[in-house]
């Protein structure tokens, strides 16, 4: 695995194998810099060829509601252009950051597949 952007609350990594970008989210951050992790993101996912996207919320703090709706409007055309066709999401410890995946799983439904790990995620690509 490459580490591409190792940030306080976020580390995106590459894992060649796969062609997957993994974000791995480590604690709270602003709708700001959840904005500009999302964006290096697709920057990486571009950049890489990248086929599958894991995004592991295990340890990630509380979004606003208008961080994920951005998300949902903003992110996901562009990695779908991309050519990513799931976002493979590792769920939340926090019952209170699982209200910020229900606000997503809203508006983006079958674009999602949910996993209770990494490891699980990642075989299932």
């Amino acid at each position: 695995m490459e580490n591409l952007l190792e940030l306080r609350y976020v580390t995106i990594s590459y894992v060649a194998e796969k062609k997957c970008l993994v974000q791995t989210w480590k604690a709270f951050c602003s709708t700001e810099e959840y904005q500009h992790a999302q964006e290096k993101s697709v920057e990486f996912v571009i950049a890489k060829g990248c086929k599958a996207f894991i995004s592991d919320t295990t340890n990630a703090g509380l979004l606003k509601k208008e961080a994920t709706d951005w998300a949902a409007e903003v992110i996901v055309p562009k990695l779908k252009a991309a050519g990513i066709n799931h976002l493979d999401l590792v769920l939340p410890q926090s019952a209170f950051t699982k209200m910020t995946i229900n606000n997503l799983e809203k508006d983006l439904g079958s674009f999602m597949r949910y996993y209770n790990s990494y490891v699980s995620a990642y075989n299932a690509i």
